[in-house]
């Protein structure tokens, strides 16, 4: 189950730092009108939004393989 985690975790950062880069390359962030310091903090946001977003997911994927959910639900409502 980590393999498959850890390999869509650095694809997606792989991803993000293309369009980063590619963004950079034909337009060095010059035309969103921000400095060094707006760049790097736009860049600090997408990825730890991002992150975020993937471990969040990775969560509900773990949640669902584990079957947890199920026996959870399988409880007599006097139960919960």
């Amino acid at each position: 189950m980590r393999r498959w985690l850890i390999t869509f975790v650095l694809a997606c950062l792989f991803s993000i730092a293309f369009v980063l880069a590619l963004l950079s390359a034909f337009n060095g962030f010059e035309g969103l009108g921000i400095g060094l310091w707006g760049t790097v903090a736009l860049a600090g946001g997408i990825v730890c939004t991002s992150a975020l977003g993937v471990g969040l997911m990775a969560l509900i994927f773990a949640s669902d393989r584990s079957d947890k959910d199920r026996e959870v639900q399988q409880l007599k409502p006097e139960k919960r």
